[in-house]
């Protein structure tokens, strides 16, 4: 994690997080006392079939893939191309603390766009590299019940802290967490909503 001053000219820098290895342990996968989280909400409502190319399913999907998925007065993303691929390390900013603004990253290990079962889903899942604050995986989905139609974003992972600020502050960390995650809910369904489409590809 790098802490960013804008006050003094700070600006968050991918390079040094590029090369980096996956968090310690990461790849063993989850521990039976890591928290598991799933958030989601129904964010739109569509025909049944597959997703409209032009409806709330692709606007959410094209802002997941650009990592517009938080409200970007809390969290924002350092990318070198959208939509992200697998590979890709995506830097992330924190804009939560008034003076100061907390850098780290992920890199990006499944990008899916597909049918499976019921659902229509897309997104990417993402794993922690060393010295982010968490250790861990998250996937970002918009999902289409297509007998439904019922079109609704999620936030899912596993996570437990990754250094030992984050143990320290475990109160503190899991605050930040569930506020962005519910954060994350509210600007998605914003985006399902707009008529405008967010994609930039």
């Amino acid at each position: 994690m790098n802490i960013v001053l804008p006050l003094v000219g700070g600006t968050p820098r991918l390079e040094s997080w590029e090369h980096r290895a996956w968090s310690p342990g990461v790849e063993a996968g989850p521990r039976a006392t890591d928290r598991r989280d799933a958030y989601t909400r129904a964010v739109a409502q569509e025909r049944p079939g597959p997703p409209d190319p032009h409806g709330p399913f692709r606007r959410v999907a094209d802002s997941l893939l650009a990592y517009r998925i938080f409200p970007p007065t809390l969290v924002s993303g350092v990318l070198r191309r959208t939509p992200v691929e697998v590979g890709d390390t995506v830097g992330v900013v924190y804009h939560g603390f008034r003076i100061v603004k907390l850098f780290f990253a992920a890199r990006v290990i499944e990008r899916f766009d597909e049918p499976r079962g019921s659902l229509w889903s897309a997104g990417f899942t993402y794993r922690t590299l060393e010295r982010h604050p968490e250790l861990g995986e998250e996937t970002f989905s918009v999902e289409k019940d297509m007998e439904t139609g019922v079109v609704t974003a999620a936030l899912r992972s596993w996570s437990r802290p990754g250094i030992l600020l984050t143990r320290l502050c475990g109160p503190l960390t899991r605050w930040v967490q569930v506020h962005a995650s519910r954060a994350a809910l509210d600007y998605l369904a914003q985006v399902a909503q707009t008529t405008r489409s967010c994609s930039s590809v």
